[in-house]
């Protein structure tokens, strides 16, 4: 008795595997995903200073961040670099693009040295 159910569970779980996925979704690469991921973070702001500059970014959830070069975003993106015109983020080696961009695209006036504001931050897709 106790071998015709654990024959019938097996029988049950392994032609469950054995289920092809739904064709009619769309196959999304972790590439993609992680595209997609950062796609959904906005830069605000960057502060510029004699040590360091520190980006001002907004994450999905609606969470300001204070993002600074080195530090990690998730798994599978760390912060590169942080300048004055946006921020660089390093991906992981496999996917096709090497690095993700932010930019900001605004006027700055001579009392906001070394901070650039949004005025309608652009985003560039992956990028070198």
């Amino acid at each position: 008795m106790n071998r015709s159910i654990g024959g019938l569970v097996f029988l049950v779980i392994s032609s469950a595997w054995a289920i092809p996925p739904n064709p009619f979704l769309p196959h999304i690469s972790p590439c993609e995903s992680l595209s997609a991921q950062l796609g959904r973070w906005t830069l605000k702001g960057v502060i510029n200073s004699t040590e360091t500059s520190t980006a001002l970014m907004l994450d999905p959830q609606g969470v300001w961040r204070r993002i600074k070069p080195d530090s990690v975003l998730f798994k599978g993106a760390q912060i590169e670099s942080v300048g004055e015109g946006g921020v660089v983020a390093k991906l992981d080696p496999g996917c096709p693009f090497s690095s993700y961009r932010w930019e900001i695209k605004g006027k700055t006036h001579a009392m906001d040295e070394g901070i650039t504001f949004d005025t309608g931050a652009a985003v560039r897709k992956p990028g070198r």
